[in-house]
């Protein structure tokens, strides 16, 4: 009897989360032909879509992530791309490199590249470039009080009018309030297997978690960027085991491993 309780029980908590899931994903509008999505999430023009990293170490897997939509949102028609941060984040974390925007089907000739001497110089290039046809990149990696509620208004009540997309990369740390149409958590996942060779790295993946939607709905799903096809999928989990994630400890403890 207890046994036969239990199973009832469980298949009763199974159909409720059946139904939060539901009514979860019920209010994700289905992506067009022409639309740029995320998953199954269209990122809608005229609009500012939020990236943050899920951990401090994985700004460079959000800018990948960026990039893999902006090739994306180029495969069909030229957009000019507008690049936008800090001239000292550039100097610490380095310039774009050709090669690699090109696997993301970037072109190098479509691409703007603005290094602003300061946070409030970011925000004045990220105001005037948003009022043009085109997709901006605005990298703003450590907080700051000038980015706020107003400043993202600001910036949404620009892209609305020129139809442009904005795409805002945050750092793990910054959890100020932002108008961003949608929000994402971003961070790594195990690249894909290699066909050609099992000790190979495959196309990259990200763990991209939809946290806000201003039409509603949440989720999280595994993305994958088909280089040849030019866009991001969906992806099946792997089916061998696979790294182990990286453990959480001081650099100068790691380093002292022998």
């Amino acid at each position: 009897m207890h046994a036969i309780a239990r199973r009832r029980s469980l298949a009763g908590l199974r159909r409720r989360i059946a139904d939060i899931e539901k009514r979860e994903f019920a209010g994700i509008p289905s992506p067009g032909a022409d639309d740029l999505a995320c998953g199954p999430v269209p990122l809608a023009r005229g609009a500012v879509h939020e990236f943050r990293a899920g951990d401090y170490r994985d700004a460079p897997c959000v800018l990948g992530l960026a990039l893999a939509l902006a090739g994306a949102a180029s495969a069909d028609r030229a957009l000019p791309i507008i690049w936008i941060g800090q001239t000292r984040d550039a100097f610490h974390e380095g310039v774009p490199y050709g090669c690699g925007l090109d696997f993301f089907g970037v072109d190098n000739a479509l691409c703007i590249f603005v290094h602003a001497r300061d946070a409030k110089a970011v925000l004045w290039a990220a105001e005037e470039a948003v009022r043009s046809d085109s997709l901006v990149l605005l990298e703003f990696w450590k907080p700051h009080p000038l980015l706020d509620l107003t400043a993202t208004r600001r910036l949404q009540l620009g892209a609305e009018q020129s139809g442009a997309r904005l795409f805002l990369l945050r750092d793990a740390r910054d959890e100020g309030p932002s108008a961003a149409r949608t929000r994402w958590r971003v961070a790594p996942a195990p690249s894909a297997e290699d066909p050609l060779d099992e000790r190979g790295l495959g196309q990259p993946r990200w763990d991209a978690a939809l946290e806000k939607c201003r039409d509603g709905g949440r989720g999280r799903w595994v993305l994958e960027w088909d280089h040849a096809k030019r866009r991001l999928v969906e992806t099946a989990p792997h089916s061998r085991g696979v790294v182990s994630a990286m453990a959480d400890r001081p650099f100068e403890e790691a380093t002292n491993v022998a």
